[in-house]
């Protein structure tokens, strides 16, 4: 007698929304694949590779340094030295940047897995923070550098190291949600118009210069302030960073909570509307 032949067992996909979340536990083996395969694409046939995912944040970084400490030294009016006063608003903002410019490429970047096999597509947004937080180690060495004088010298430090420094964690979390949140909703739009993946990077960078990374709050008529962080959440996201790091500025509960929420909000329908299309992203793939 021979053996029984092999029994395959189709499953079928995940159909409630509660299922598809447990999913990404279920397939976080994958999660490292697709980090590798993104962070290749980025680099894939350019001269410095790698180098370029240093390189991007490097450069705008000491640009905008050098030209407001030398070329145009200005006055942030917090008596924190401008190098910190930028780098602690930049920091997240580079964060939710660097995402907002991948993550609306990824699903295009991955089609050809997505064809071959079945995972959790969520997968594919999530794992293209891989740059973002490769960014984000190489933002935090230019802040040592920074700080690395005065701290050789013995001289007192323009941070402080308190218990509000621990707002940084959610003000960087918050970035990376609200990112992520409009980075899924762009993913699927960018698989029928990729007009989208080369029109967001320079509204993103418009967004910054209504945004007080490069400049104080303070700058904005008191009156107007709370429309810039009813209509930009990163704007609060910012100050609380800089709030956080450097002790300037003031940590406004209901600006927080307003932003917070829109940012939560955002999250939680944009990924509602990516689970619903992800069960048609297979017609056009």
């Amino acid at each position: 007698m021979t053996g029984s032949p092999p029994v395959v067992v189709i499953e079928a996909r995940p159909e409630t929304v509660s299922a598809r979340l447990r999913a990404l536990w279920q397939y976080r083996g994958f999660y490292g694949f697709l980090f590798k395969e993104i962070m290749n694409r980025k680099s894939r046939g350019t001269l410095l590779g790698f180098w370029w995912l240093i390189l991007r944040p490097l450069i705008p970084a000491v640009g905008f340094i050098v030209a407001f400490t030398v070329v145009h030294p200005v006055d942030n009016g917090t008596g924190v030295p401008y190098p910190i006063f930028f780098l602690s608003g930049f920091i997240p903002w580079r964060v939710f940047q660097s995402a907002m410019v991948i993550l609306p490429r990824t699903l295009n970047w991955m089609q050809g897995i997505m064809k071959r096999t079945y995972f959790p597509r969520l997968l594919v947004p999530l794992a293209g923070f891989g740059p973002t937080f490769i960014e984000l180690a190489v933002l935090v060495l230019v802040f040592i550098a920074v700080l690395a004088p005065q701290i050789w010298a013995g001289t007192p430090l323009p941070i402080r190291l308190r218990w509000e420094t621990l707002w940084l964690v959610p003000a960087l979390a918050a970035a990376l949600a609200f990112a992520l949140a409009i980075g899924m909703v762009m993913s699927v739009v960018a698989l029928f118009f990729r007009d989208v993946v080369f029109t967001i990077p320079y509204v993103v960078q418009m967004i910054m210069f209504v945004t007080p990374v490069l400049y104080p709050v303070t700058v904005i008529p008191d009156a107007y302030q709370w429309l810039l962080y009813a209509l930009n959440p990163m704007a609060q996201v910012i100050e609380i960073s800089r709030w956080a790091i450097t002790g300037s500025g003031a940590f406004h509960p209901v600006y927080a909570a307003l932003s917070l929420g829109t940012i939560l909000a955002t999250l939680i329908l944009s990924t509602a509307f990516f689970l619903r299309a992800e069960v048609h992203l297979a017609d056009r793939l």
